[in-house]
């Protein structure tokens, strides 16, 4: 066990996985490591938007979404484009693939929300009425959470069934789901994170710290402790109550390092931040330890 946790501090899997040579004691070791921290330094380059990358998503067939300033939606797999879909009006602003890998849901500042098959087939359009910013999808396959410039989170059921939840004051632009479907995360200009609960659609928590928008936040594994990032260049650690565990200053040092995108990792330890600072870093969420930084050609959106 303590060698396993000296190796899981290793960047790479690569490096991990060089270690189990050395003797059985580091092999044994390297087997715990490697189920704890299952990911790896390669990196993948999908090319072919015709203008900046504005979201991203993964599908559990290892497809990947992506949206762009172009207005189209492409569907990749095994890094080569599978379809381009010319999905909106105006800028492809967020996607978020529907649990059973089968629809996605993309959103834009054309004020609509659309439902699609990996096929490229429309199945629904939601009219919204106001510029949609961010979307995440429950885990139930049905429901997916958009947030607007109009303040408001609302939930949807792929039939078109509509809830509201109204509590901020200025736009809502970063959203998650725990994986139990039973909290919806969310962030806003008014530079609060609030917790709501889909069961009785009421508030449970806001989380107060933040001193500027915020901008990005994750549900950790284990349906506990929230992240979220924003324009005040830190990453923070909440508990579902709102209690304020950690903050990291993971970026800081550039004119600006604003946090601009969160995802947590299944090891329920680790996980990535992405900033304008032009870089992506892999971090431990319980004391903030950098593991690896992984430099971007541009600033992330």
């Amino acid at each position: 066990d303590a060698l396993s946790h000296v190796l899981i501090r290793l960047p790479t899997v690569f490096q991990i996985g060089g270690a189990a040579s050395v003797n059985h004691a580091f092999s044994d070791a390297a087997k715990l490591a490697l189920k704890a921290r299952p990911y790896s330094s390669e990196v993948v380059t999908l090319a072919g938007h015709k203008s900046y990358v504005a979201c991203v998503a993964a599908a559990p067939d290892g497809r990947v979404i992506t949206g762009s300033f172009d207005k189209t939606v492409k569907v990749w797999l095994n890094g080569a484009c599978e379809r381009t879909i010319q999905a909106h009006t105006d800028y492809a602003r967020a996607v978020a693939v529907l649990p059973g890998g089968a629809r996605f849901v993309s959103v834009s500042s054309d004020k609509t929300a659309k439902l699609w098959t990996f096929d490229g087939a429309l199945e629904r359009t939601f009219e919204v009425g106001w510029n949609v910013l961010c979307v995440a999808a429950l885990p139930d396959g049905v429901h997916f959470v958009i947030g607007t410039r109009r303040n408001e989170v609302r939930l949807y059921h792929v039939d078109g069934t509509l809830h509201t939840f109204e509590g901020h004051t200025k736009r809502v632009t970063a959203l998650a789901v725990t994986r139990d479907g039973q909290h919806i995360i969310s962030g806003s200009n008014n530079k609060l994170v609030k917790v709501w609960s889909v069961a009785t659609k009421s508030l449970v928590s806001t989380c107060i710290g933040h001193t500027n928008y915020v901008i990005a936040v994750a549900a950790m594994p284990d349906g506990q402790r929230i992240l979220s990032g924003g324009r005040d260049e830190t990453v923070r650690v909440w508990l579902l109550n709102g209690t304020l565990e950690n903050t990291f200053e993971l970026h800081a040092g550039w004119v600006t390092a604003e946090v601009k995108a969160l995802v947590a990792l299944p090891d329920n330890q680790h996980a990535l931040s992405a900033s304008v600072d032009n870089t992506v870093k892999l971090f431990n969420v319980n004391d903030g330890a950098v593991l690896r930084t992984f430099p971007h050609p541009s600033a992330v959106f």
